[in-house]
């Protein structure tokens, strides 16, 4: 069953609340850099918590459909204890995969990878996933738990190539080349609409230069707090695609330190 679920984490980082600054009035603007748009994109959590059922729909090349459906809670702790946010997805279907539950401390640290826990109820255990196991597929998807959570700005370098329509917006196209040359993407491509920043599209290519997969974003604002609502990834090597769904969206519930605990990942939030 390990190798079943061994991809069930993350973020869904990609589920969070972004606030993009506005310059001082009259104040002259400087061009933006790659950095300066990819900062944007990722300013400020306005959300202090949320609370979202996640629905995974994965798509083989022959057209076969398999349902998965989390519970997600996160929490932005904003340097508290070495945290960004930590994160707890437990799994509600199918039947035998319920309670699986993830557990997601994002470091504040560039380049210190996550911290990944995973419990199996049916042997009642919590186990540590490895570094390495971060470039898992996430639940079997097209995104891995690397892709989910929040990349620190500075683990890679960022040029602005162009700016280009990306209907209905105009979009700057800005690439991202990981630092870490072993780095399971060679490089990255991020269409971010000029307007609210809220990345549409990013292309994905392996260490080889090729296209590995791409990614549409739609994105919902309920409470004024940017998230995704829906997500299709493709991947054009093995023609398999997983569409992402961001329903019953609650934001600044109340949820504590004690949410995040590893007793909380074997038992589920109680509220």
């Amino acid at each position: 069953m390990w190798y079943a679920v061994r991809a069930v984490v993350a973020v869904l980082g990609m589920v969070v609340a972004w606030h993009v600054g506005a310059g001082s009035p009259g104040a002259a603007e400087e061009p933006l850099t790659g950095r300066d748009v990819m900062k944007k994109s990722r300013e400020l959590y306005l959300a202090k918590d949320q609370v979202s059922t996640v629905t995974l729909r994965k798509i083989d090349k022959k057209g076969d459909e398999q349902r998965i459906v989390t519970k997600r809670y996160w929490k932005a702790y904003g340097g508290k204890e070495g945290f960004e946010s930590k994160t707890l997805f437990v799994t509600e279907m199918p039947p035998d995969q319920r309670g699986v539950g993830f557990l997601i401390g994002d470091y504040t640290k560039a380049g210190r990878p996550d911290d990944l826990r995973l419990y199996l109820p049916s042997l009642k255990q919590v186990r540590r996933m490895t570094t390495r196991e971060q470039d898992d597929a996430f639940m079997g998807s097209d995104l891995t738990f690397a892709d989910l959570g929040q990349r620190e700005l500075d683990e890679d370098t960022h040029t602005l190539l162009r700016t280009e329509k990306c209907p209905p917006a105009e979009c700057y196209v800005v690439e991202s080349v990981p630092k870490d040359k072993e780095s399971l993407y060679g490089k990255k491509l991020t269409w971010v609409p000029t307007g609210d920043f809220t990345p549409v599209k990013i292309d994905y290519s392996d260490r080889k230069g090729e296209l590995l997969k791409t990614q549409a974003i739609e994105w919902q604002h309920p409470d004024n707090v940017w998230a995704w609502k829906k997500a299709e990834v493709k991947n054009v090597q093995t023609a398999h695609r997983t569409l992402f769904e961001i329903s019953d969206l609650r934001n600044n519930v109340g949820l504590s330190d004690d949410d995040f605990t590893e007793r909380a990942l074997k038992t589920g939030v109680r509220r």
